[in-house]
């Protein structure tokens, strides 16, 4: 199964580019913005439609149609899910380094003249590759809470672990905000109040996490 890729520009020409250099190695979903785009809609979008990764114009204003560019939209992908794999695609290399919080997402637009099959190659492997540890990383974070959920119920969970299930699940909220409940099977009636009581403490500092970094 070919993994799911929004390419965002606001030219024809590069969106068709895009899709017919990739559409064999992924399911692309083409987003064109304009001046009726925001970057909630593109946010909706993305997850909305299941994206597995976003791939991104850097210098979308230049026509002055839009009020955002690249790395504003994979910033504001990252609010909602930090770890959420996305690239950026630009002729426009300095000005978006210099604008771009990650500048190893940044890759030049040039890429797509076909000229250079082997680097396209190694891109395209690397937008699988990230996907890849993507899901690894939740598939990962899973486990490994289910089996301290499964230590703490048995109440034989040292502190180093307790610490440990606790930056868990903060990183878990990261990778899936929406929030998945943990199998039925792995909570034992008596400890569900007590997991329950964990789970919000955890979020309660998530979330003064979250503020302080805003301010």
């Amino acid at each position: 199964m070919k993994y799911k890729i929004a390419y965002i520009d606001e030219d024809d020409g590069w969106l068709n580019q895009f899709y017919h250099t990739f559409k064999s190695d992924f399911d692309i979903l083409k987003i064109k913005v304009d001046e009726s785009t925001t970057l909630e809609n593109i946010v909706s979008i993305v997850f909305e439609k299941g994206m597995d990764g976003i791939i991104t114009d850097y210098l979308l204003d230049e026509s002055g149609e839009v009020e955002f560019n690249g790395n504003q939209i994979v910033d504001a992908i990252r609010d909602y899910k930090p770890h959420f794999p996305a690239l950026m695609l630009t002729a426009h290399e300095p000005q978006a380094i210099s604008q771009t919080e990650d500048v190893n997402i940044i890759y030049g637009k040039d890429i797509l003249d076909g000229e250079n099959e082997k680097r396209l190659a190694i891109l395209k492997v690397k937008i699988k590759s990230n996907i890849d540890r993507y899901y690894e990383l939740i598939t990962n974070t899973q486990d490994r809470i289910e089996k301290l959920i499964k230590k703490r119920n048995e109440d034989t969970l040292e502190a180093n672990e307790e610490e440990e299930l606790t930056k868990l699940f903060i990183l878990m909220d990261e990778l899936e905000p929406e929030g998945k409940e943990m199998p039925a099977n792995l909570i034992k009636k008596e400890a569900i109040t007590k997991l329950n009581t964990f789970v919000t403490q955890t979020r309660e500092i998530l979330d003064e996490l979250k503020r302080k970094n805003k301010e």
